[in-house]
């Protein structure tokens, strides 16, 4: 699993992929952030906070992760490698999680690179005020848990098809109604109670509660079903590929 992770990581660099999505990444949310008059300006704002990214950042993601993860098992059905790494004494859970965690390495990479932030933030404070910490990284917990879900769903979308852009669109759209249409729908809904289960079928709720720096071990169970859900699905896709190859 660790050596199907490593060699993901490998071939993201050495593709130039993972560059690629980094530097995206960086560029997009700086211009947002300090150059565009946007409401996720942060000079804007008058706060001293990354309000601004988190809230901008899940949209950026929907797009970059799926194109992180579409070749990841579409360029191995494509090229014959993925029933060859079949063949090998590995499990389909290791398979499948080796590319997950291989996918989500470099969603922490690019975070980290975000951490550059807090310098201006931390200069623009009056100095009388401290940064709020503990909201912050409760915050990037949130992102990570929104990224982790993406990932699942693009390998999920890749398995499905040995075309990238096939792979692309199906992970986007899955990211999107996950994300913004049951919220979308819940706002629609005249009953407190329809509105309430249309709201907890998304992840917009819960990446929220997130976002304003509350931890609810709902959410966090919410985002650890849903992983283990897709990443069923993955390996039961796996095994239909495994047995069509047979």
């Amino acid at each position: 699993m660790w050596a199907i992770a490593k060699r993901e990581l490998f071939i993201f660099f050495s593709s130039g992929i993972g560059y690629l999505i980094i530097g995206a990444y960086i560029s997009v949310t700086t211009l947002f952030l300090w150059f565009f008059d946007s409401d996720f300006n942060l000079l804007n704002a008058g706060f001293a906070d990354l309000n601004g990214f988190f809230i901008l950042s899940p949209w950026l993601l929907m797009f970059l992760i799926p194109a992180l993860c579409m070749r990841s098992f579409s360029e191995e059905r494509r090229t014959g490698t993925l029933e060859l790494l079949l063949t090998k004494p590995l499990t389909r859970w290791q398979i499948i999680l080796g590319k997950y965690i291989g996918a989500m390495l470099l969603v922490m990479i690019v975070f980290l690179t975000t951490f550059i932030y807090f310098l201006p933030i931390y200069d623009l404070k009056l100095n009388s005020i401290p940064l709020d910490w503990g909201s912050t990284f409760i915050s990037y917990l949130g992102l990570i848990l929104v990224s982790s879900v993406f990932v699942a769903m693009g390998l999920l979308t890749s398995l499905m098809t040995k075309n990238q852009v096939t792979a692309f669109m199906l992970a986007l759209i899955l990211c999107f109604v996950q994300f913004f249409l049951w919220k979308g729908i819940a706002d629609l809904m005249l009953d407190a109670k329809t509105y309430n289960l249309f709201n907890q079928l998304g992840i917009f709720e819960h990446y929220l509660r997130l976002r304003q720096g509350l931890i609810s071990i709902k959410d966090l169970i919410y985002f650890i079903a849903l992983n283990y859900i897709l990443l069923y699905l993955s390996s039961y896709v796996l095994l239909k590929i495994k047995n069509q190859g047979r």
